[in-house]
């Protein structure tokens, strides 16, 4: 490969699915010279240690949005890019436990509703039931479930807008580690490498979790934080079929979905502190087991075949930042999505790249400000898992 170019109109700094978004639909919309970077490879941060989850029952009307768009154009992935995208509408399962959740599903419901989301319903949870064999539902209050939601594959996804944006001229360096940003007095003007310089008219933050160690190299107290997110995939279980929906204990944030033969399943841990730790911890299989034995005791029977952990990029009310970043002209930001940045990336990518070209959103993205937290004008997303 050659060397580092010397300057570009965009630089964008992280190839995961987000970075790889932007560059594509940056380059669609005629920017030639834009450059991706990644100290590692494409992906290899935390997009493919995800779990592929897609899906617009949100509780704010921004994500919702997002996520109906997002749902239009994982249907279209190929067309657009040359390669499948693994979506499959699957649906995602809700079950409720407290009146309080089930009281404020039923505002998130309406409001997904009135935006548009026809299929989504509530069901009883001998309802529920039917949709998943050996679920034990006797404490439910209730369930909501939208068969429009689904999966669709990070690999897949990832390397489909990598490859369309080479092939329109974008420039992806793997192994090229950012090591400071290049300024005119508070202007930034692109980025120093390990590989040299590289001026450019605009610098976009697309690195995740790390979003908050790129922002240190020049004083900037960017409020993402790293979360360790543990993902366990089980040998073959009769008791589900590829058509089980994405199901989601919320009050425990347990959840599993089809995974080849067997689940993918998973649960948050309140007690995690923040950090860039991946390392498998087994002992957490213990409290899943302990939840899958009061909700869903199919799993215990099932032998675990691989686990992994990945990392969320966690912000103060799980909302992302998108857009410019204060203080700092020519550079912008797209990350802190709180685990939903796989499925709101082909959205995110085409309207940041239509900010940066047109100088304005194509929509209102104030939940997304950068700035917002200043200004204490902020919407927290409450469905978060």
């Amino acid at each position: 490969m050659a060397g580092l170019p010397s300057r570009s109109e965009v630089v964008i700094v992280g190839a995961g699915v987000m970075g790889c978004s932007l560059a594509f639909h940056l380059a669609r919309m005629g920017k030639r010279q834009v450059v991706v970077l990644d100290r590692g490879e494409i992906g290899q941060g935390a997009t493919l240690a995800c779990a592929g989850g897609v899906r617009a029952q949100f509780s704010t009307e921004i994500n919702i949005r997002v996520g109906i768009e997002a749902k239009r154009m994982l249907r279209g992935f190929e067309k657009e890019t040359g390669r499948p995208a693994d979506y499959r509408e699957i649906g995602y399962l809700f079950l409720l436990q407290t009146e309080q959740e089930r009281k404020d599903f039923d505002g998130s419901v309406r409001l997904q509703q009135r935006l548009g989301v026809e299929d989504v319903r509530w069901l009883e949870p001998k309802q529920a039931a039917t949709l998943v064999g050996g679920l034990e539902v006797s404490d439910l209050t209730g369930a909501v479930f939208c068969p429009s939601d689904g999966l669709a594959g990070p690999s897949e996804v990832t390397f489909g807008y990598a490859d369309a944006a080479r092939r329109l001229g974008v420039q992806i360096r793997e192994g090229a580690a950012v090591t400071g940003f290049l300024k005119r007095g508070d202007h930034v003007e692109g980025v120093s490498t390990v590989d040299g310089e590289l001026h450019s008219d605009q610098t976009v933050i697309c690195a995740g979790p790390w979003a908050g160690q790129v922002g240190e190299l020049d004083g900037m107290a960017i409020p993402i934080l790293p979360s360790k997110r543990h993902v366990f995939v089980s040998g073959a279980m009769p008791a589900i079929s590829r058509r089980t929906p994405m199901t989601i204990d919320f009050h425990t944030s347990f959840y599993f979905h089809p995974e080849g033969e067997g689940v993918l399943f998973g649960m948050s841990d309140p007690d995690q502190p923040p950090g860039f730790d991946v390392s498998v911890d087994w002992a957490f299989l213990d409290r899943i087991a302990a939840v899958a034995r009061h909700r869903w005791p199919p799993l215990l029977e099932a032998p675990v075949k691989t686990a992994w952990a990945g990392l969320y990029e966690l912000t103060p009310d799980s909302q992302p930042l998108v857009g410019p970043l204060p203080n700092r002209p020519g550079a912008w930001i797209a990350a802190g999505f709180s685990g939903h940045g796989f499925m709101m990336a082909p959205v995110i990518g085409k309207w940041l790249a239509e900010w940066m070209i047109r100088s304005q959103p194509p929509v209102d993205l104030a939940p997304f400000d950068p700035d917002r937290f200043g200004s204490g004008q902020t919407e927290p997303e409450l469905n978060v898992v």
